[in-house]
């Protein structure tokens, strides 16, 4: 599969001019590779947040690398900033806002929106909102596959 939405698919009606779901609001992205190990641990926990999360960010999985670590021909461009797998960040209006470096579980995944939806609402400059969610003093490293490429 080349995108996978599994959640809140929002509308895109009454937002002329934009051509993917990717331009517009919040999403909470993972990529990944079917070959990861990390990432097929942490695939259950996703889609249960996915599943349970109701609010204004949409969660979405993005494979960069197939089952024999070749990258996936459709998903080069959206891939090219992911290092490692899994890799997940969070992105409003197709920028990238921040980096999550939390816990693999569905309730830090959860949270994580749950503290990111002001973004939603918020009309502050995205190069501020990068200034107070960026916080590597903060971040805790998890273990990830590398990219082989």
């Amino acid at each position: 599969p080349t995108l996978l939405f599994v959640s809140n698919r929002r509308r895109q009606a009454n937002m002329p001019g934009l051509t993917s779901f990717a331009d517009a609001g919040l999403e909470l992205r993972e990529y990944y590779s079917a070959a990861c190990g990390h990432c097929q641990a942490m695939a259950p926990a996703w889609k249960d947040a996915a599943n349970s999360y109701s609010g204004p960010v949409a969660f979405r999985q993005i494979e960069c690398n197939d089952q024999d670590w070749k990258p996936v021909e459709e998903n080069l461009d959206l891939c090219k900033d992911a290092e490692a797998f899994p890799t997940i960040k969070l992105f409003k209006d197709g920028e990238e806002v921040t980096s999550y470096e939390g816990d693999r579980t569905a309730q830090a995944f959860i949270n994580f929106a749950r503290q990111h939806e002001n973004l939603a609402q918020q009309s502050m400059p995205l190069t501020a909102a990068v200034l107070i969610e960026r916080r590597p003093d903060r971040a805790m490293k998890r273990p990830r596959c590398k990219d082989f490429l």
